[in-house]
């Protein structure tokens, strides 16, 4: 297979010289696609490394990737051994938005870091899935303050109204950032509920 690898990149490494542009083209993309996965071979090697530097770094060179490859070793990660690998390995699938992530962030909500666990919660946030509301609103109870910022923060972007009575009795929580946080996510919610109201009237009666 390898041998094979080698003639195709050659083959196409010379077509880089052929006289139509078109071909010249496809020979290019080709070769990019192909260096794309051999570089995406080599990370995949190193991305649960022992050492935390060198695993951080494989895993900000898979952000710069694209496709399920790179998808699936960036969730690999979110298993790894040390905290800073799996806060980094959360924070690059957040930016990427893609709804196939939300259950492997679902199942590290037991995470026994409180900073990769606030990252998450903060981060599910971000998905606007009101079906995420009840699994956050389960994470309010006893939790940390660190741990009710974060899902604070998601409830007012889920912008679900049925949080509304879990947050108003926070405005009075002894925690300033608390009380913050829930007058800041209350006014989202209050946006969404005039929204609602709205479209309530000028929507036409079936």
């Amino acid at each position: 297979m390898e041998e094979i690898a080698k003639r195709i990149r050659l083959a196409l490494t010379l077509a880089l010289r052929d006289s139509e542009a078109g071909v010249r083209t496809e020979a290019a993309a080709a070769l990019e696609r192909l260096e794309a996965a051999a570089a995406l071979e080599r990370l995949a090697s190193t991305v649960h490394s022992s050492d935390t530097a060198q695993a951080l770094k494989v895993l900000y060179a898979l952000s710069d990737l694209e496709g399920e490859g790179a998808l699936t070793l960036l969730v690999t990660a979110l298993k790894a051994p040390q905290a800073e690998v799996r806060a980094a390995a959360v924070k690059l699938l957040a930016q990427r938005r893609d709804h196939l992530i939300v259950g492997p962030f679902i199942e590290l909500l037991d995470d026994p870091s409180p900073d990769v666990k606030s990252l998450v919660l903060e981060a599910l946030g971000e998905f606007r899935d009101p079906r995420l509301t009840d699994i956050l609103l389960m994470q309010l109870k006893g939790a940390s303050d660190q741990v009710r910022e974060a899902v604070i923060t998601s409830l007012g972007r889920l912008g679900d109204l049925r949080a509304v009575g879990s947050l108003l009795p926070l405005l009075v929580d002894a925690n300033p950032a608390i009380r913050q946080r829930a007058a800041e996510a209350l006014g989202r919610l209050g946006l969404r509920a005039a929204e609602q109201n709205q479209l309530q009237r000028i929507t036409p009666p079936r």
